[in-house]
């Protein structure tokens, strides 16, 4: 173009590139910076840098963006002030649009540039398509400036010149790019702005160059200011314009003074943000050197760069010993061999062992020993480097407690098995004593039943005669042997469960009236006093069984008292009864009081005086009670007697209806009675008496031999009497059965046994007949005949 520049607006113009290149590299700088740490703080537990944080980016955002438009000022302003400082006899305006979308660009395209090396990792083809987006945001500028120029003259372009301009402004912009994201100073920035600033305008110089003007010939083709206005140019100055130098330094100057707020707004933000860095960093310091763990941190080599005060206490090293040497030495071997290997491997594998995984190894301390680690290593980055934060836990004393948590679970499991082996063995003795007892209880009631049964047969023959005292010593003798097989009986039946309780409502004091009526005599007999307290209360109980309790806690006070009172009697209390047996007799020792509940067991009994019991009472009242639910307690005093007291549910007296006497007529007739016993003993002594009751008898020792007398007579029984145990394995229930089968229908039936196996009481009762145990007396045996026929 003909004319010349105004060399101080040239050097205006050039610092107003170089400044605006400085600006926008130094915020495009520090944006990546930030955009690095957001990268690679989600790489791995990147201690001591932060995780990402939203804040971060958007800061970095928004410092690209003020970089791009920063640039995008720089290189507009220096395009206009060049224009401003090229002097030429043609009037010169500029169209508004064309102007602003030059300004567009400049600040689009260039920053787009900016965006793309500051927020994508390095790669090979990063800075080249940054520096090409960078030049051509600065050609484009300069050429849609120049096509916004109105004068009297048309512009051409050497191609030539034009290509040298798009030349120097990409290759000025990737040199500039690549020495300040490539390298770290801020003189290698400065260099990239000066760069920068030089490209920017020796394209646009260039540009200038390659402009040619033609003046348009002709009045006709004048271009009036009028007219220069109305196409949107700016009219040569007359009246108040500014003089070209005059705006060219206005504009300069509000750049510069943009630029520097932009820059001074960059600085105060990295301080804030240094400081910020500088509190965060000691805070994470302090929570290194505070923690109770050791934590090491070692370079992508193995070389420690961080030792805390818990890993000096932990391996005896000062963090000045350690720090700058390899971690192998915290190593015994093998992994001190193994480490270095291992490091080399991951970073050319990617094979995790450790790292982000965590595994127990071994810790050499200063001192040479060797001791347990929880070792567990995460992985992070500072820039290309990759460092390693090891967070260690002594774990010395939690593998001791282990040893002696499995030493302690072993020797449980042998005392465990020892105890299911004692329990086995229990079992069994249990089992032999149940066993036993049941056999020696069915083998002595045998002989004892025939003994009863003759013994009745004769008091019958024998009434009135001389040797009737004796056949009565007997009986009483027979009668207390029976007494002590039926406690044994009792505690056999309470253990199957076959007893079943039968709670109703009844009033107490009929049940203690006779009670105290009936144990009067024997406590007088023993020059004791037995008192009752009479009661009009009414309980929920079964009364057989509440009967049985009564008996043998009366029974047991008069034979353990040797002189004074024994008092029954009942009183409220909270709601309910408190039935109360109490003596003056010898007492219970405090440590004793829960012995007495068990079989067997006589205090006061050492030479085990039959007279005195066999040590069951108890045991029963202790089964009854739980079975009935009421509560018992008992309170003694050695030598001042003992109380045992019966917590009874209260209920609703009603009235009672008076007996009505009736006169029952004997049924005259006898029936036919099978008898079925393997014992020929007391087959001949039930058929004796049975027969002198006037009852026809068939006696037989098995079930068809019974049955082939039934077919004989040609008659039915009115009731069976069978023994459980039979010969050849049979038993009473299985030879009833088949009785039943011949006589057509289910006639009453007994079984008679002298066993006390629970097994065999539960078997018996679910059989649905009625159980008598051995030895049997006369009296009750008529009531079951005269009640069957």
């Amino acid at each position: 173009m003909p004319g010349y520049y105004d060399p101080l607006l040239v050097v205006l113009s050039y610092v107003i590139a170089v400044f605006g290149g400085y600006v926008a590299l130094d915020l495009a700088h520090h944006a990546r910076g930030r955009m690095a740490r957001i990268g690679t703080a989600g790489d791995g537990p990147a201690m001591p840098v932060a995780g990402p944080d939203p804040q971060d980016r958007r800061s970095g955002t928004r410092q690209l963006a003020g970089a791009a438009l920063a640039l995008g000022v720089g290189i507009w302003s220096m395009h206009f002030i060049g224009m401003l400082a090229y002097r030429s006899d043609i009037p010169i305006g500029y169209d508004a649009g064309l102007t602003a979308l030059s300004f567009l660009l400049a600040v689009a395209v260039s920053g787009a540039g900016l965006f793309a090396v500051a927020r994508n990792r390095p790669r090979r083809l990063t800075l080249p398509i940054a520096g090409t987006l960078t030049g051509l945001g600065i050609v484009g500028m300069h050429y849609v400036g120049m096509a916004g120029m109105r004068m009297e003259a048309r512009l051409s372009y050497d191609t030539i010149l034009v290509a040298a301009s798009v030349v120097i402004a990409i290759v000025a912009s990737t040199a500039a790019l690549w020495l300040a994201f490539r390298t770290n100073g801020p003189l290698e920035r400065a260099a990239g702005a000066v760069l920068l600033g030089l490209g920017v305008v020796a394209m646009h110089y260039t540009g200038m160059a390659a402009a040619g003007m033609e003046p348009i010939a002709g009045p006709g083709n004048a271009a009036s200011p009028q007219a220069m206005q109305g196409h949107g140019m700016a009219a040569p100055a007359t009246g108040m314009a500014l003089s070209p130098s005059l705006l060219a330094a206005m504009i300069g100057a509000g750049t510069l003074l943009l630029l520097s707020l932009a820059l001074l707004s960059s600085l105060l933000g990295r301080r804030r943000q240094a400081e910020s860095s500088e509190e965060q960093e000691a805070r994470y310091r302090a929570i290194v050197d505070t923690a109770v763990d050791p934590i090491v941190l070692i370079d992508d080599q193995g070389i420690v760069q961080s030792f805390n005060l818990a890993a000096e206490k932990t391996f005896g090293y000062a963090a000045a010993d350690v720090i700058g040497r390899n971690v192998r030495m915290l190593m015994p071997e093998p992994y001190r061999t193994a480490h270095d290997g291992y490091l080399a491997r991951y970073h050319r594998t990617g094979e995790r062992r450790i790292v982000g995984i965590g595994r127990e190894v071994e810790g050499l301390r200063k001192d040479g020993s060797v001791f347990p680690l929880d070792l567990s290593v995460g992985e992070w980055h500072v820039g290309k480097r990759r460092m390693y934060t090891g967070i260690m836990r002594d774990i010395t004393a939690r593998k001791a407690a282990e040893e002696a948590i499995l030493r302690a679970r072993d020797e449980a499991e042998a005392a465990r098995i020892e105890a299911v082996r004692a329990r086995v063995e229990a079992e069994r003795a249990d089992r032999a004593k149940t066993k036993f007892l049941a056999a020696a209880s069915h083998d002595l009631r045998q002989p004892l039943q025939s003994l009863f049964f003759f013994a009745h047969a004769l008091s019958d023959k024998l009434e009135n005669h001389p040797t009737s005292p004796l056949l009565a010593s007997m009986t009483e003798s027979l009668t207390g042997l029976r007494v002590m097989l039926d406690s044994l009986l009792d505690v056999s039946r309470l253990d199957a469960g076959v007893v079943k309780p039968s709670v109703t409502d009844f009033a107490l004091g009929p049940l203690l009236d006779r009670l105290a009526e009936e144990y009067r005599i024997r406590a007088t007999e023993s020059g004791l006093r037995l008192r009752h307290v009479p009661t009009t209360a009414w309980i929920s109980s079964d009364p057989a069984l509440l009967e049985r309790i009564l008996r043998n806690l009366i029974e047991n006070a008069i034979r353990y008292t040797e002189r004074g009172n024994v008092l029954i009697g009942c009183l409220h209390r909270n709601g309910g009864l408190r039935l109360a047996v109490v003596d003056q007799g010898i007492g219970i020792p405090a440590d004793k009081i829960q012995d007495i509940f068990l079989e067997f067991t006589q205090l006061a009994n050492p030479e085990r005086d039959r007279r005195k019991g066999l040590g069951l009472g108890l045991a029963i009242v202790r089964r009854l009670a739980g079975l009935l639910g009421h509560g018992m307690t008992v309170r003694s005093a050695p030598g001042r007697g003992s109380g045992f007291f019966l917590d009874l549910p209260a209920a609703v007296p009603r009235p009672i209806p008076k007996p009505v006497r009736t006169v029952v007529e004997r049924q005259r007739g006898k029936g036919l009675i099978v008898v079925v016993d393997d014992d020929s003993i007391i087959l001949l002594s039930m058929r004796a008496m049975l027969e002198e009751w006037g009852y026809d008898v068939v006696a037989a020792m098995s079930a068809d031999e019974a049955i082939e007398s039934l077919l004989n007579l040609g008659r039915r029984p009115a009731m069976i009497v069978a023994d459980y145990r039979l010969r050849e394995g049979r038993t009473g229930v299985e030879a009833i059965r088949d009785i039943y089968g011949v006589c057509g229908v289910r006639v009453p039936a007994v079984v008679l046994t002298g066993d006390t196996d629970p097994a065999r009481i539960a078997e018996v009762q679910r059989s649905g007949h009625r159980l008598i145990h051995k030895p049997v007396s006369a009296p009750l045996l008529r009531e079951i005949l005269t009640a069957a026929a």
